[in-house]
């Protein structure tokens, strides 16, 4: 198993940036590759995912919790992959951004190198563009 967690600083109000976070309408937005996100039976969501390994379906989860400020994903079916982004607030109109991964199995991340090396990249660039995407709402 390998747990990946980056943590990134707003200059705006918590709940403005988890507004932006959560609308399915801009996911792919800020996460990375091109993620598009409709609703399929039962509850949860189907998700679109095209990225450098190529295009996929794949029945997924997401969760909001807007009194928490958080959203949770992961496959359907499957507890290989889970994630999580949480915003929290600060003072002075400052906000935190933690988003959280988790994969099982035996996937290529668990075991290090340049694989494990890249998420970390990714989560990074995914924050980056959480917050700009916030700000370009609030201009």
């Amino acid at each position: 198993m390998a747990e990946f967690e980056c943590e990134r600083r707003i200059s705006a109000a918590a709940d403005a940036v988890f507004t932006t976070a959560a609308d399915r309408s801009t996911l792919d937005r800020w996460l990375p590759g091109t993620v598009s996100v409709h609703p399929a039976e039962p509850p949860g969501v189907d998700v679109d995912v095209s990225g450098p390994s190529g295009h996929r379906q794949e029945p997924g989860l997401l969760r909001e919790s807007r009194e928490q400020r958080r959203l949770e994903w992961g496959r359907r079916g499957s507890p290989d992959y889970s994630g999580w982004l949480q915003v929290s607030a600060a003072e002075g109109g400052i906000s935190y951004a933690t988003i959280h991964l988790s994969f099982l199995g035996n996937d290529p991340r668990n075991h290090g190198g340049e694989p494990a090396a890249d998420v970390g990249r990714q989560l990074r660039r995914s924050l980056d563009r959480l917050a700009d995407l916030v700000e370009s709402r609030a201009g």
